[in-house]
């Protein structure tokens, strides 16, 4: 009786302490945010370095079941969004390559959280991501200069995350499974926004609307890691009578 009652009231401070965290994100989000929208670069250094690791603290309050990788993960993530605010081709570089460890030990962990019957729902998953990428790269191929390899960089790994989730989602489309996706659809549009700035001349409008789509698809992508701590997924082929 005495140790259910220490732990009620141990997991209530453990939930309020989550929501300042998860409020605290939500808060430094909007106003980076506004920074990026009205190009306030002292607000964007301000509160962007800041994103992350207040999403890492809820992550280490809340989990139930911390996965490392996944911090290591964050921290490569955290290092590519600060290298991306110095806006210049050799940071850019630099924080694509960043980005790219981050989205391969992502990629690892969801692999090894999700047991696939066969590569076939994979094979389908991809072809959309692909085409859309390959078409986007032609069109753009001119404009991109230097920077079409980059682009092809991130689209390998983005095209490979994108049909395993579309092929998972096929194959189960439970909760874990659509936060996934759609948490990967965000970061994809979000490649495909650093294009438009080639075309469009408010350009803080379209750094706004990528900062929002990396905010949620980073919190669905860890709202997905909640879900999946408890077991592996292992999705079994559809039966036919």
């Amino acid at each position: 009786m005495k140790k259910g009652i220490v732990d009620y009231f141990k997991n209530l401070g453990k939930s309020k302490l989550s929501n300042i965290f998860l409020l605290c994100f939500l808060v430094v989000s909007v106003l980076e945010i506004m920074g990026e929208y009205n190009e306030n670069k002292t607000l964007v250094w301000a509160t962007k370095p800041l994103i992350l690791p207040l999403l890492t603290a809820y992550y280490l309050i809340v989990s139930q079941k911390i996965n490392q990788l996944f911090i290591v993960a964050l921290a490569f993530n955290w290092v590519a969004n600060l290298l991306f605010i110095q806006n210049t081709f050799q940071f850019i570089v630099y924080g694509v390559l960043f980005f790219v460890i981050y989205r391969i030990l992502i990629i690892y962990i969801v692999v090894n959280k999700v047991k696939m019957p066969s590569l076939i729902p994979l094979i389908i998953g991809c072809i959309p991501f692909a085409f859309i990428y390959m078409s986007v790269t032609i069109f753009t191929y001119n404009a991109l200069g230097n920077g079409v390899y980059l682009f092809l960089l991130q689209g390998v790994f983005t095209i490979f995350l994108g049909g395993f989730s579309l092929g998972n989602y096929i194959m189960d489309s439970n909760k874990s499974n659509s936060l996934l996706l759609i948490s990967t659809l965000f970061m994809a549009f979000n490649q495909f926004v650093f294009l438009l700035k080639l075309y469009y001349e408010q350009v803080n409008v379209l750094q706004a609307f990528a900062m929002l789509l990396f905010i949620a698809g980073q919190l669905l992508l860890t709202l997905y890691m909640f879900n999946t701590e408890k077991n592996i997924q292992r999705i079994e082929p559809i039966k036919t009578k």
